[in-house]
């Protein structure tokens, strides 16, 4: 995998990927997300927040991904990054299987890749002030852009408290990355759609760090053969 830091190419292969949910800081607005969720079908959680331990293989730096059947969708997420032994942060997408999710949240996310950012930043160029870094997402469906989540990095567990609950969880090792968690859903409800857009934006310096990736559907061999 190759990617950027102020004008550095890095590579790195990632050994390890954690998925964080329901990391909010507002316990409150948690238990919202997971009453949300479960009237959408997704069970609740056992503990909060929640670990989960995916191949590191899903995490890709793509313009494209393919799914089966238009019931997946995206989430932005800030991505914590080992690569060389330094951390940096990036933006990357959680894209899950909604259907299956109803069943096994883990294999929900097991069988969608995972886009990544190009670009990335020090994390301790931001460190300071990660509860100002901005984050929104939109979902283009039928032509049409849809605002799909918006909010802070202050919404979330900053990365020291996310390090020490993946260590007593023995979640640690290097060269790993860590999806951070995602924004509640603008409207309350998954949207399905062609084309997936999100943004990290820098307040202090008007830096941005952007993601886009289109998905596209395989053709359904259950459905062919009805």
């Amino acid at each position: 995998m190759k990617l950027q830091s102020n004008g550095t190419m890095l590579e790195w292969e990632p050994a390890r990927l954690i998925i964080a949910g329901y990391t909010g800081k507002d316990q409150e607005a948690v238990q919202r997300h997971i009453d949300e969720l479960k009237e959408l079908g997704i069970p609740a959680p056992p503990r909060v927040p929640m670990i989960y331990d995916l191949s590191p293989q899903l995490m890709q730096v793509t313009d494209e991904i393919t799914v089966v059947q238009n019931h997946s969708s995206g989430e932005a997420e800030a991505v914590l990054m080992d690569i060389n032994g330094a951390w940096y942060v990036g933006l990357g997408s959680d894209h899950t299987d909604r259907v299956l999710e109803a069943s096994s949240i883990q294999k929900s996310k097991q069988v969608c890749l995972k886009p990544i950012s190009p670009h990335v930043w020090p994390l301790d160029t931001i460190r300071a002030y990660w509860d100002e870094i901005e984050m929104e997402s939109w979902v283009i469906d039928g032509g049409v852009q849809h605002l799909y989540q918006r909010g802070t990095l202050g919404s979330f567990l900053n990365p020291d408290e996310l390090f020490r609950i993946l260590r007593e969880r023995d979640y640690v090792s290097g060269g790993m990355a860590v999806f951070c968690g995602t924004l509640p859903l603008h409207s309350g409800t998954f949207l399905f759609g062609e084309t997936f857009l999100a943004k990290l934006r820098d307040p202090r310096t008007g830096r941005t760090i952007q993601l886009s990736y289109s998905i596209k559907q395989l053709k359904d061999a259950e459905s062919m053969t009805r």
